[in-house]
């Protein structure tokens, strides 16, 4: 079933459970707010999900209920248990989630500029300075967020980092030759990278991904440490290669705009406040969970190696020149491809970053 026919059909269910309930957002009678949150991925993916749950939820409901009348009932509905991690973004937009977390990477056309870090490969592993890049190109270039407020009927409150993408396999990675040949799963924007490096590249789902890696559909992802430790994949798929793709700034929480409206005006304030502080507190999170993600992926039998030098400037060097690819198509798209390509690489560089391969816009 398509994502759409799959939300609109949830949606019809949940309609008509509100036409009888008579629930809306806000309860006068017990000053109590209701609202349901959702993610699609599991929240035992890392603390870029996590985050949802452990700051998000918690700092709105503690500050609401400390400096308001009002107090928050939450329906948490994480991995996809509303909406799966492609149907988010619509599911928002329709109002079936009031609050939902939007993976950038799984909404290429509809969020196709917002996906401009994946197009700048082997950039700066640390998710604290691409957290920082990340709120300044959204200052700079308001577009990056007003367009979910324009198209999708949802605000943008807090944008989410990731830790660095990383190579996880069946078998050992010393070098590009070991991986020639072999099915190697990344997310779509990725694909283009795995090939480069001379594998066979497959567009895959991390919910399959355990039992694929024990029947052999595939050899390796090309992943984050914490989706690797969360979700125990050292047990079956032991060798990590850590190749420092990057960190990412790939998703974010949107609160649908008829429910924003809706809220108090003092809550609003404090939904807005907490969104801002997430998009600098959550990659800070990511960041500090490196060195215990690793200790846990040990304990599950899993092994490092790091790619020398050399054989990650030969990755980079056989890739093609996707920030200047993906800056005309942008452009094209009548979007400020060049400009924001060009700041996100000098951001990193103003962050004291130096890129292994020079990335020219033209």
């Amino acid at each position: 079933m398509k994502k759409g026919k799959l939300v609109l059909g949830v949606l019809a269910i949940f309609l008509a459970a509100t036409m009888l309930t008579g629930i809306g957002p806000v309860c006068a009678a017990d000053k109590e707010i209701r609202l349901t949150i959702g993610t699609g991925k599991p929240i035992e993916a890392g603390k870029w999900i996590s985050s949802v749950r452990d700051f998000f939820v918690a700092e709105v409901s503690k500050r609401v209920e400390a400096k308001t009348d009002y107090k928050i009932k939450w329906t948490q509905a994480y991995s996809g248990s509303v909406a799966k991690a492609g149907a988010v973004l619509e599911a928002t937009e329709m109002g079936l989630l009031d609050i939902g977390f939007v993976v950038w990477p799984f909404e290429p056309a509809k969020l196709f500029l917002n996906n401009y870090n994946y197009w700048v490969p082997f950039g700066s592993s640390d998710p604290a300075a691409i957290g920082r890049v990340a709120v300044k190109l959204h200052k700079k270039f308001d577009g990056l967020g007003k367009v979910y407020e324009k198209k999708y009927n949802q605000k943008l409150l807090g944008i989410s980092t990731i830790a660095s993408y990383q190579l996880i396999t069946t078998f050992p990675v010393k070098t590009l030759d070991d991986l020639k040949g072999k099915k190697i799963a990344a997310a779509g924007p990725n694909l283009y990278i795995v090939k480069a490096a001379g594998a066979v590249p497959v567009q895959s789902g991390i919910e399959e991904a355990y039992t694929s890696f024990k029947t052999g559909v595939y050899d390796g992802w090309l992943i984050m440490e914490d989706i690797m430790a969360g979700l125990k994949w050292p047990e079956v798929c032991p060798y990590i290669t850590l190749v420092d793709l990057g960190a990412v700034s790939a998703a974010s929480i949107n609160i649908n705009l008829d429910t924003f409206k809706k809220l108090p005006a003092e809550v609003r304030n404090i939904v807005q406040e907490v969104g801002n502080e997430y998009s600098v507190v959550e990659p800070k999170m990511v960041a500090d969970s490196i060195g215990a993600c690793r200790d846990k992926i040990k304990s599950m039998g899993g092994k490092f190696f790091t790619l020398p030098d050399a054989e990650r400037a030969r990755w980079t060097a056989a890739l093609p020149n996707q920030p200047n690819i993906k800056a005309k198509e942008a452009n094209a798209k009548g979007l400020p491809g060049s400009a924001v390509l060009r700041a996100f690489i000098n951001y990193q560089k103003q962050e004291g970053y130096k890129f292994p391969r020079e990335w020219t816009i033209d």
